[in-house]
């Protein structure tokens, strides 16, 4: 093993293509150290991943990656080394799994209305018990022939400004912060390349923010090096990792090719309040 960590990666827990046991499966063969389980809005896969990793060696990072929203644009925290049974973040998650529920039966009803019609098992299925998530729908389109791949079915039909588009549930990032801080974890700020306003990383330190996401494979070079740079200056963990969401899902990266070593998974640890 290389001491290599891969800290954000996606589970059937959510909307990832590879159960708990064949990420870290995988994690193994690409020969990583550890890799961090932080599926949308759930903790379902992480004792799965826990109990493969002891058994192949592998170091699993209990994590999460909660969906928010600040000014129209969709922000995500990742949150690491939290106490998994808390129960007020596994009551927010029931909340946002509820409201993921609710937000797919809206889209299938503009789809519908596009002579698209798709029945809401169909999307239950191909979620397999996890959280529900636009990729599940995008994943139905592309069997039924709607569309050749998810970035299509996001570009035609579920992107913002898309027609079958939704609106998601109104969380803003410090509620997810401090969600994650009374939990005793770590939140991080996901892509912040992707969120393109940098000023709200400062706005999330009095909130409780403690590391961002430096690394991603949506940040070319330069924008890693300059939230490393932004990382080290505001006193945060400069975190990294592939957004690894499995077959089919040709938008992310390949699990590992995003890492970040151990000593960066050692801040974490000390940052946590119950690990």
């Amino acid at each position: 093993m290389n001491g290599r960590y891969d800290l954000h990666a996606h589970t059937t827990a959510s909307d990832g293509t590879f159960t708990p046991r064949e990420l870290v499966e995988h994690a193994r063969r690409r020969g990583l150290a550890g890799v961090g389980i932080t599926d949308h809005d759930s903790t379902d896969g992480i004792a799965e991943a826990i109990e493969t990793g002891k058994r192949l060696h592998v170091d699993v990072v209990p994590g999460v990656e909660i969906n928010a929203e600040y000014e129209g644009k969709e922000v995500h925290v990742l949150g690491y080394y939290f106490d998994l049974d808390s129960g007020s973040l596994q009551d927010l998650f029931r909340k946002l799994r509820n409201e993921r529920i609710n937000r797919m039966e809206r889209i299938l009803q503009k789809l519908d209305e596009l002579g698209i019609p798709i029945e809401r098992d169909e999307v239950l299925a191909e979620a397999g018990g996890g959280a529900v998530g636009r990729p599940h729908i995008a994943r139905v389109l592309m069997k039924k022939g709607v569309v050749q791949d998810i970035r299509g079915a996001f570009d035609h039909y579920l992107g913002k400004g898309a027609p079958a588009y939704v609106e998601r549930c109104k969380l803003s990032p410090q509620e997810a912060i401090r969600a994650i801080r009374d939990a005793g974890g770590v939140p991080v700020l996901a892509h912040p390349g992707l969120v393109g306003k940098d000023a709200l990383i400062e706005e999330l330190i009095p909130a409780g923010l403690l590391g961002i996401e430096a690394s991603h494979p949506d940040h070319p070079t330069d924008v890693r090096q300059r939230y490393t740079k932004l990382a080290n200056e505001l006193g945060l963990i400069a975190t990294g990792g592939s957004d690894f969401h499995g077959a089919g899902a040709e938008h992310r990266g390949e699990l590992g090719t995003v890492t970040v070593n151990r000593s960066v998974v050692q801040q974490l640890r000390e940052k946590s309040g119950v690990f």
